[in-house]
């Protein structure tokens, strides 16, 4: 019997290859499911190609063989149904762009190490600027996202600030991320960086000293990458702007999973001011892996809201966190069907993040948000009310917040659960916080 699976990237990203190979997901890092190549095709034409619609639609009867390889894939549960989605979509969402295939360090025993051979893999080791920018004139316009990184490290690339600069001044709409190790910026490339307007950064920073950073990091240097996130940091706060958001991921290994060396990179991101800490559990190379905080064990539920795939604001910084203690007088709320109602939240800022009532970006600022369920506690709305704030809210502080509940046109009985909301990042409750379910009783 088959193991039936689906996936969500073929349907939402693709990832494009410096030597303008285009795959389907991160986890074919030699190219050998290609999907296309810009050589032949657009990106658009790729998008919709024949062969991507029938990966879709396999993936929509639970079951698809050029998906056998890939690590990516969500295997579904006996009797767990399958969401049917379009096959073809006339929007390309999102993807991973990548600059180079080369690296200013060598990661111990990583698939994109030199040793790998992984570059042996591409065609040409940089994208040109001039196809980049062809590129994007062909997608940036409906782009929501363009992640920029993937194999090798992208400020390899003599040209990769040129390429960030190009995005946010023609499309100042799209989300732009990346994620790089930090030792190819200097102060020049980091000013450069935020004024363009970069969206969010993570820096890879496995350890809290050189001894042990260095293991996976092989030829890295700790204080220099150190000081370039505190620079970072400091000509961010300098232009008053919440952006770029900045991360440190650490990834766990056995080499470096103890609490004193947590502690201590815990500390050390608190001084530096970084916005965001999160570890990372990996499951390679296999002599390095962390049995400590593998998925499921104690060690790893200790940490589980500081994990970097638990929450998109998960954080490890105890003054940063996004905690919310939710009150109302009320026991039950009632409303007529005809009409909306409106009561009364208290929240406090329990978690030492500073929520902001606005921001420049129009993200990360911070809403009270109501989900709708029916009276058993199955979701029938998830965006069901919003409200906002009419103030920031400083650790420790509380906002009395007034929200507007629309009326359901099925009179009955229901549930609401009320929770803070980092706005186009994530609920408060994926991070740890309470929420608070009310029940919702409307009349005819």
């Amino acid at each position: 019997m088959k193991e039936r699976f689906t996936c969500d990237w073929i349907f939402n990203i693709l990832v494009v290859l410096c030597d303008g190979k285009v795959v389907c997901g991160c986890a074919d890092p030699n190219g050998e499911r290609p999907l296309g190549h810009l050589r032949e095709n657009t990106l658009h034409e790729i998008w919709n190609s024949p062969k991507v619609k029938e990966i879709r639609q396999n993936l929509n009867q639970s079951y698809s063989p050029f998906c056998l390889e890939c690590g990516l894939k969500r295997f579904l549960s006996p009797g767990e149904g399958i969401v049917q989605r379009p096959v073809h979509l006339d929007t390309l969402p999102r993807i991973f762009f990548e600059p180079t295939i080369l690296c200013n360090i060598s990661c111990f025993k990583s698939v994109c190490s030199k040793e790998s051979g992984i570059i042996k893999t591409r065609q040409r080791k940089y994208f040109p600027l001039d196809e980049f920018k062809s590129m994007m004139e062909e997608v940036g316009s409906r782009l929501i996202r363009l992640d920029f990184f993937n194999y090798g490290e992208s400020f390899v690339h003599p040209e990769a600030v040129d390429m960030l600069e190009h995005i946010k001044r023609h499309f100042p709409q799209l989300y732009l991320y990346t994620s790089t190790n930090g030792l190819m910026l200097d102060d020049e490339k980091i000013e450069r960086i935020v004024q363009a307007g970069l969206d969010e950064i993570t820096f890879s920073v496995d350890g809290a000293d050189q001894e042990t950073y260095s293991v996976y990091r092989c030829g890295g240097n700790f204080q220099k990458v150190l000081d370039i996130m505190s620079c970072f940091v400091k000509k961010r706060n300098n232009t008053g702007k919440e952006i770029p958001f900045i991360n440190w991921r650490y990834i766990l290994f056995r080499w470096n999973d103890t609490r004193q060396k947590m502690n201590a990179a815990r500390k050390l991101a608190e001084k530096i001011g970084v916005d965001r800490l999160t570890w990372e559990i990996t499951d390679h190379p296999q002599e390095g892996i962390s049995k400590k905080y593998q998925i499921g064990t104690r060690a790893w539920k200790k940490i589980h809201d500081e994990i970097w795939d638990t929450s998109q604001i998960g954080n490890a910084i105890k003054n940063k966190r996004f905690l919310a203690d939710l009150k109302s007088s009320q026991r039950m709320i009632e409303a007529s069907s005809s009409r909306p109602t409106s009561i009364s939240i208290k929240a406090k800022n329990k978690g030492g993040a500073r929520w902001l009532a606005r921001s420049y970006s129009g993200r990360r600022f911070v809403t009270l948000g109501a989900q709708l369920f029916d009276d058993r506690k199955n979701l029938i709305e998830l965006n069901f009310a919003r409200a906002s704030l009419f103030h920031d809210v400083e650790n420790g502080k509380s906002a009395e917040i007034k929200i507007e509940l629309p009326a359901p046109k099925k009179p009955g009985n229901y549930w609401l659960k009320f929770d803070m909301v980092s706005e186009h990042i994530d609920w408060f409750e994926s991070a740890g916080s309470k929420v608070l379910w009310k029940k919702f009783r409307v009349t005819a």
